[in-house]
């Protein structure tokens, strides 16, 4: 995802009897320090004992033992055998290397060779599409799919079996059929940072027990849970992978009504599916899965599978996370939550691993139809129906209820819904201006906010 440098050492040959006896005489050095080796090193010898000792003057002479001298052709067949052991501790050691690191490498050249190639798409595509005009509008698409391609990730999720499944389960099993014993599901999700994180929808992966990523370049690797919103529907995985390609987050705010827009997700497992269509709307109130309510509304083909994919604008940037659709498959509306909601609530649950939301404490709901006559024909807002408690936010400002609640700070408000995700922007208890109109009359109210309780449905 290792050459090695060979050596060989060649053993010192043993003087050869048949060369002839040495001349010692051209070498002064032998007479004093004892025999020598033609390149003119000392040879030590064993020193002697016992018997060896060299006879006295005067007494008659003794044998002496002559020194053991190692056989040449011994010595050879000891190098060469040496030779031998070590040649084939070589291989063998090549062979287990070979054995163990090539399937390896090859593996790491063959994703290192497909990253390189999709970095390539993704950084051509990135200058391609600052030029592009409607009348390369064919290939503006190419460069759209080869720009976030590589941030698109596959989501495999496995879950226990609810109790309905086990019930089916048995019911095979006593009958001889295959009994699964979990449940298997896929969507999608976005790369967002090299660092690993990816972001999805939090039904996507609720309640899996196991969740593998599958990434642009074949790689699949698991995944971790690092927090979710209910909320909104969204959560955040962590990967450890190297050499990951984020998507750009766009301005959903700035993306207008009839601007191009494309999905990229896993519709019935066909991972990396890209649709193409137009941003029908923005703020849509519909009845999801999430509370949240402020979609933003297309025609793209979104379909189960796509759930947690990107939604991306003409220059590949990031402005909705696909979510929900009308119905059980595709019928032309499909609904996204905004890139700038996503960004705010994956920086939270990067940084806490959970959302705390601001609170007012009130019940709203839309400026009743009857009381749009007079001074209040043109006024917008929200309109307070009622108090959590007499200890909430609200009521320690002073508001009540049939106030109509008209800005927050230096924003006007349009509906409900505008008050609401402008409420739970705000940071827990800092303090916010609102003007109410009651009785006609305007009045402004400072409100520290509070932290909304997950399981309360007042706002």
């Amino acid at each position: 995802m290792i050459p090695h440098d060979e050596f060989s050492a060649e053993p010192l040959s043993p003087h050869d009897p048949s060369d002839g006896p040495r001349n010692e005489s051209q070498n002064p050095s032998t007479a004093i320090g004892g025999p020598s080796d033609e390149s003119g090193q000392f040879v030590l010898l064993e020193p002697l004992s016992g018997t060896d000792q060299p006879p006295r003057l005067g007494s008659p002479p003794q044998e002496t033992r002559e020194p053991l001298v190692t056989s040449p052709r011994r010595t050879q067949a000891s190098g060469a055998l040496s030779q031998s052991v070590l040649f084939l501790l070589t291989v063998a050691l090549l062979f287990a290397a070979a054995r163990f690191m090539v399937p390896t490498v090859v593996e790491e050249v063959r994703y290192a060779w497909h990253r390189g190639e999709l970095r390539a798409e993704y950084e051509t595509s990135g200058e391609g599409l600052k030029n592009a005009s409607l009348d390369s509008i064919s290939q503006a698409y190419e460069m759209v799919t080869q720009r976030v391609g590589p941030s698109v990730v596959h989501i495999d999720v496995q879950r226990d079996l609810t109790p309905q499944q086990v019930d089916l389960a048995n019911f095979l099993q006593e009958r001889g059929g295959f009994a699964p014993e979990d449940s298997a599901d896929q969507g999608s999700g976005v790369i967002v940072d090299t660092e690993g994180y990816v972001l999805t929808n939090e039904h996507v992966i609720a309640g899996g027990t196991s969740i593998q990523v599958g990434l642009s370049d074949g790689r699949r690797v698991p995944a971790t849970v690092v927090g979710v919103d209910p909320l909104t529907d969204l959560a955040v995985l962590k990967i450890n992978a190297d050499r990951l390609i984020p998507i750009a987050f766009g301005e959903s705010d700035k993306t207008r009504v009839g601007s191009p827009v494309w999905a990229v997700g896993s519709p019935f497992g066909l991972d990396r599916t890209v649709t193409f269509g137009i941003l029908s709307g923005k703020h849509r109130v519909v009845k999801a899965s999430t509370r949240y309510q402020d979609f933003m509304q297309s025609d793209v083909a979104v379909n189960p599978g796509n759930s947690g994919g990107p939604l991306v604008d003409a220059r590949g940037q990031l402005i909705g996370i696909n979510t929900a659709i009308v119905g059980d498959t595709y019928r032309g509306v499909s609904f996204s939550i905004p890139s700038n909601v996503a960004k705010r609530v994956y920086e939270r649950l990067r940084e806490t691993g959970r959302v705390e939301r601001g609170w007012l404490g009130v019940a709203l709901s839309e400026v009743p139809d009857e009381l749009h006559i007079g001074e209040n024909a043109r006024v917008r807002g929200a309109y307070v129906t009622g108090l959590a408690d007499s200890d909430s936010p609200a009521a320690r400002a002073g508001i009540l209820a049939g106030d109509i609640i008209v800005q927050i700070d230096q924003t006007v408000l349009t509906d409900m819904g505008h008050l609401m995700r402008k409420v739970g922007d705000v940071r827990v208890g800092e303090a916010v201006k609102l003007q109410v109109r009651r009785d006609g009359v305007l009045k402004t109210l400072v409100v520290a906010i509070g932290t909304r309780p997950e399981d309360l449905a007042m706002r």
